[in-house]
C-alpha cells in the first residue's frame, strides 16, 4: 500500500511539475532523468505504467516532448523536424569506410565479375530543408565526404550507381519513411530507375506497377529511439508488376540451417507474426533467394550484398531477372556464406544505406566466400 502511494506521488510529480519547469525555461529533462535514475520504487512505477499503457512508454514520450519543447531537436541521434524523424549520420571512423572499400576492390580482383556499388543517402542528406540546422552541429556531408569519395576510389573496378541526384530531385515526394531509417516503396522505385540503367536494363515506368497499401499506421526504428508523438505514422506499400503476371519463389536461409519458402513477394501473414515490414519480400534474412518462374528469357543473375534497404528497390529489379540472391552481410555467418557460389552470377551489386556503410565493417565477412569459380 505504501509503495502504491509513493508511486502515485511520483506519477503526479511527473505530470504537474513538468509544465512548471518549462515555464522556468528548462526542458523538463532533469525531472524525468531523476525519475529514471532513482532506486527500485521508481523502476517499479515505470514498469507498472508500461503494463497499464500497452505499447507506450509514457515517461520516455513525455521526456522527448519536454526536451523538444525546450528546443532540443536532436535526441538519441535522431533529428526531430515538424513532420518526420531523420537519423543524424556522423562518421565514426574513416578506417571503417576504407576497409569496406578495400574489401570491394579485393572481391573484384578475386572473382572478376561485373560489379557495381550503390550507396543510398539517408533522409537528412536529401531532405536537408527539414533538418533543424539552428539547433544541431554541422551535418556530415554524405554527398561529398562519402558518395563522391567512394565512387572516385573504386572507379575503373566497380561501376558506381549514384542515386543521390534523382532522390534529391524527388525530395518533396514520399521517398523516405517519416519514422524509419530507410526508403519507401516510391523511393525504391526511383533508386531502381537509376540502378537499372547502370545495370544495362531498360527501366519500367511507375505506371506499370500496381500498389497495395498494407498499413497506414506504422512506426519504425527512429520512432523507437525518439518517440515524439507529433510525428505522423508511416504508410507501408507493396509494389507489383501489373503488366505481366509472374510466379515467384522466395526462399529465406537462416544461420542455424533453417529455411522458409513463400510463393509470393508479399506473404501477408507475416504481419501477424511480427512487423508489417516483414511482409515485404518476407522480411530480411542472412540469405534471400528469389526465383521468377515465368520471367522473360535472360541469362542475367544478380547477387546483392547489402542491407534491409533492398526491400524498397528489389521488387522492381525482379522484373528483369530470373533469379536474384540477396546477402545481408551484417548478419550472415561464415558457414552460411560458404554456400554462396559467386560463379553462378554475372552481376554483383554492393548496395547499402550510407549509415550502414560508415558505421560498421560490412564486408570483411566476404573472405569466407568459396574460391571456386567458372569463367566469366
Amino acid at each position: 500500500m505504501k509503495l502504491r502511494r509513493y508511486n502515485g506521488i511520483a506519477f503526479l510529480a511527473a505530470l504537474f511539475l513538468a509544465p512548471v519547469l518549462l515555464l522556468q525555461g528548462g526542458d523538463g529533462s532533469a525531472l524525468l532523468d531523476a525519475l529514471g535514475s532513482q532506486d527500485q520504487p521508481f523502476q517499479q512505477m515505470e514498469s507498472a505504467m508500461k503494463e497499464r499503457l500497452p505499447g507506450a512508454d509514457f515517461l520516455r514520450r513525455l521526456q522527448i516532448s519536454l526536451k523538444y519543447a525546450g528546443g532540443n531537436k536532436q535526441q538519441n541521434g535522431v533529428f526531430i523536424s515538424e513532420d518526420m524523424l531523420m537519423l543524424d549520420v556522423q562518421l565514426k571512423s574513416q578506417a571503417i569506410v576504407n576497409a569496406n572499400i578495400t574489401r570491394m576492390l579485393d572481391f573484384v580482383e578475386q572473382f572478376q565479375r561485373n560489379s557495381y556499388v550503390m550507396l543510398i543517402p539517408t533522409a537528412c542528406a536529401v531532405q536537408q530543408s527539414k533538418v533543424p540546422y539552428d539547433t544541431v552541429a554541422p551535418l556530415y556531408n554524405q554527398k561529398q565526404q562519402l558518395l563522391d569519395d567512394v565512387y572516385r576510389r573504386v572507379s575503373g573496378y566497380l561501376t558506381p550507381i549514384d542515386v543521390y541526384p534523382t532522390l534529391r530531385n524527388h525530395q518533396e515526394e514520399y521517398i523516405y519513411y517519416r519514422t524509419d531509417n530507410t526508403t519507401t516503396g516510391l523511393g525504391g522505385y526511383y533508386i531502381y530507375a537509376v540502378a537499372a540503367q547502370k545495370l544495362g536494363l531498360k527501366p519500367r515506368g511507375i505506371h506499370e506497377f500496381s500498389v497495395e497499401h498494407l498499413d497506414y499506421n506504422y512506426y519504425g526504428d527512429l520512432y523507437a529511439r525518439s518517440p515524439y508523438r507529433e510525428i505522423p505514422p508511416d504508410r507501408i506499400s507493396a509494389y507489383s508488376m501489373s503488366k505481366y503476371w509472374r510466379y515467384y519463389t522466395v526462399t529465406h536461409y537462416e544461420n542455424d540451417g533453417r529455411s522458409r519458402r513463400y510463393y509470393t513477394l508479399y506473404p501477408q501473414f507475416r504481419e501477424v507474426l511480427g512487423d508489417v515490414k516483414d511482409v515485404l519480400l518476407g522480411g530480411v534474412s542472412p540469405i534471400v533467394t528469389i526465383d521468377v518462374g515465368n520471367a522473360a528469357e535472360s541469362t542475367r543473375q544478380l547477387l546483392i550484398f547489402g542491407d534491409r534497404s533492398m526491400q524498397s528497390y528489389l521488387p522492381f529489379l525482379l522484373v528483369h531477372y530470373p533469379k536474384v540472391t540477396f546477402v545481408d552481410t551484417a548478419s550472415i555467418s561464415p558457414s552460411l556464406l560458404e554456400q554462396v557460389d559467386v560463379s553462378r552470377y554475372n552481376q554483383i551489386l554492393f548496395a547499402y544505406m550510407a549509415d550502414s556503410f560508415i558505421d560498421s565493417d560490412q564486408l570483411s565477412i566476404l573472405s569466407w566466400l568459396p574460391q571456386r569459380q567458372e569463367p566469366a
